[in-house]
């Protein structure tokens, strides 16, 4: 890794970060997750990476990489790849670990030609990345020249919702094992985060001319009917007492979902809420109580990293759980 320039705020801090993260190849540049194990094309990881690259000016990075993406929906359905790499994810993860160990072994390269990957070790699809990939493309149409970029898309961008028509069950997106970004649980069923996902992606894509399929107030109800627990906070998935802060934060965030009125319970009971008092309010926790050992991935068990989508701090909810507590 080149050695990092000194900077002196965090802007500077953070956009390094991100730019410190592009990966320049042939056909244009892209944004990995990170270095070692973590050089790797990530969906989601990108996807949630697109406000921030767009703050700093990283336009093409950002597009080339959707292009990318869009160009890459899996044929008989329209899923967005999982991941992208010229290896096999899980052998450069392992590989790059042994690394760690024994420092001689030579690191892996990440060059063209790139393989879109679909499913993760467990056979699983990523049921959040059509909706993010959506979320960042409709970013994109706000920019300068965006709109053109939108309407070359917008053909594969329909069949990226589309992904989600025979996912519903009950009026709500179904999702199957290990299928969201707390991919160590197993969490199958209706989870918080996706369908509040679906909804403002829905919401969003009807504010440009689309008909996403569902009326507003009718899925709006049934969110809070399904979610909203006993003690003011949204549950992370039904038929579950954890509490995430994820989808909780967003809700608070996002202008589509609740009006002010519903904003301000939602962050006094969060403020309550065991997932900030029992770390003195410290925003960043990922849930509580923990997942059963039995919803936890084996090999996540093996690693001893039962808690990692559990009462681990994460430094990307601490930004956003920051962010939501200067609005509020």
């Amino acid at each position: 890794m080149k050695k990092a320039t000194p900077v002196s705020s965090p802007h500077a801090i953070a956009a390094a970060s991100l730019r410190a993260n592009i990966i320049h190849l042939p056909s244009g540049p892209y944004v990995a997750a990170g270095q070692n194990q973590f050089l790797t094309l990530w969906t989601r990881d990108f996807c949630h990476a697109v406000r921030g690259l767009l703050s700093i000016g990283e336009d093409e990075a950002v597009r080339n990489h959707l292009s990318y993406l869009l160009n890459c929906l899996r044929p008989e359905d329209g899923l967005v790849p999982r991941v992208v790499d010229n290896q096999v994810v899980q052998w450069r993860v392992a590989w790059q670990t042994g690394r760690k160990m024994l420092p001689f072994l030579p690191k892996l390269s990440f060059k063209e030609p790139l393989r879109p990957q679909y499913v993760d070790e467990h056979g699983s699809h990523a049921v959040d990345s059509n909706l993010l990939l959506l979320l960042a493309s409709l970013q994109v149409r706000e920019r300068a020249g965006g709109e053109a970029w939108w309407l070359q898309h917008e053909p594969a961008l329909r069949r990226a919702w589309a992904w989600y028509a025979d996912k519903m069950r009950d009026g709500l997106v179904w999702q199957t094992p290990f299928a969201d970004w707390q991919d160590s649980a197993k969490r199958e069923g209706h989870a918080f985060l996706t369908n509040l996902f679906y909804f403002l992606t829905g919401e969003r894509l009807r504010a440009v001319g689309w008909d996403p399929g569902y009326v507003r107030e009718e899925f709006r109800a049934r969110l809070k009917a399904t979610f909203l627990g006993a003690e003011g906070v949204f549950t992370s998935l039904v038929g579950s007492p954890v509490v995430s802060i994820d989808g909780n934060l967003f809700a608070l965030e996002s202008p589509e979902f609740l009006d002010a009125a519903e904003k301000a319970p939602l962050w006094a009971a969060l403020k309550r809420h065991p997932l900030l008092t029992k770390y003195d309010g410290i925003i960043g926790p990922c849930g509580t109580p923990e997942w059963p050992d039995a919803e936890i991935a084996w090999h996540v068990r093996f690693a001893n990293l039962h808690r990692y989508h559990g009462e681990i701090a994460w430094s990307w909810l601490m930004g956003l759980g920051l962010s939501v507590a200067r609005v509020m």
